[in-house]
């Protein structure tokens, strides 16, 4: 079980670095917000270039033939510095349930054109769920009883929902056809389900790294009665206490990660518990950011907000902070039950 990057991972995170930092600053995503679209198409160009959209696809339809693992720095990454785009449903979850979940025609059709950028997928796995970035996407997988059918852009009806976070852009997608069914989808659900978990799980944790960093550096400027804030007892703790639940955090998920990319029994359960560690993370680095800032962070001519209102957004995201937890309680008692040592105790 891997817990860190390979160098190539690293590489290709550190790319992705460079590409949200020329594309993604507070600047810009204040610009975007008055704008119809709120996409840079430059930063998808930037993506495709990457080569990210092709990591899950297979050299058969022109992608990389990569892993979950190779993504996860670009999912930390955009959390990292709050990219506004779905790359999460674009490159990760989206791709993986037309590889896994598709016919043979439907991978032909739809996973080259992926792979290369010239069409967009996303996806939502609630039902009746808001759809994130429907309005630049070619493609949209809906859930619906059970399974996943896929709608092309000119076969649904878009309604944007206003949110609190202006950089997100989320619709209610109502379908004007019936769709085509991906026909794995009913027995392979939980492997897409087991991939929103963990990326989503991925760009939370960059998300509270942010907080955290941002955080810290602020206690290091910041004086009262006199002194450093970040030489307060008090503060110390508060950050510790971040710091130790971020690790955590992120150390799960990179394990989850690698479980479900192995196709471990035990992946999804996993994955549910990364998520439960990501959400715990990034509320603890939420409280202590705006704890420690005075309440100046959430204002809305400081740039801490982008960071705040997105991670409060995600973690009711996803499949619910409650409803993850429970299923992943769940998961626990199966493991216990399953546990051979548990019967020898009974």
């Amino acid at each position: 079980m891997r817990y860190a990057f390979s160098p190539e991972q690293q590489a290709f995170g550190e790319s992705a670095t460079d590409l949200f930092a020329r594309h993604c600053s507070p600047g810009a995503q204040r610009l975007s917000w008055t704008d119809d679209s709120g996409r840079d198409p430059s930063l998808w160009r930037g993506v495709v270039d990457l080569g990210a959209p092709a990591i899950l696809v297979s050299e058969e339809y022109d992608g990389f033939a990569g892993t979950e693992c190779d993504l996860l720095p670009v999912l930390e990454e955009a959390g990292r510095q709050a990219v506004p785009d779905a790359l999460l449903e674009s490159v990760f979850v989206g791709p993986f349930a037309l590889v896994a979940c598709g016919s043979e025609d439907q991978r032909r059709r739809w996973l080259p054109a992926i792979a290369s950028g010239e069409s967009r997928v996303t996806i939502a796995l609630s039902e009746g769920g808001l759809v994130p970035d429907a309005h630049v996407s070619d493609l949209i997988v809906l859930a619906r009883d059970g399974q996943l059918r896929i709608h092309e852009a000119g076969e649904v009806a878009l309604e944007r929902v206003h949110v609190e976070d202006p950089s997100r852009r989320l619709f209610q997608v109502t379908p004007r056809t019936e769709g085509e069914l991906l026909p794995a989808s009913g027995d392979l659900r939980d492997q897409v389900v087991a991939r929103e978990l963990v990326g989503s799980a991925a760009v939370l944790n960059g998300i509270a790294s942010h907080l955290l960093s941002a955080t810290v550096a602020y206690a290091k400027e910041r004086q009262q009665f006199g002194r450093l804030i970040g030489s307060f007892q008090g503060v110390k703790h508060l950050l510790a206490d971040a710091f130790s639940k971020v690790e955590l955090a992120t150390t799960a998920a990179r394990a989850a990660t690698w479980r479900v990319a192995a196709a471990d029994p035990e992946g999804l359960a996993s994955a549910r518990l990364a998520r439960i560690c990501a959400v715990e993370a990034e509320f603890v680095a939420n409280k202590v950011a705006l704890q420690v800032h005075g309440g100046i962070g959430f204002t809305f001519e400081h740039d801490l907000q982008l960071w705040l209102k997105r991670g409060k957004a995600l973690e009711q995201s996803h499949g619910g902070r409650h409803r993850v937890a429970r299923l992943g309680g769940l998961d626990a008692v199966a493991s216990a039950q399953r546990d051979p040592q548990n019967e020898e105790d009974d």
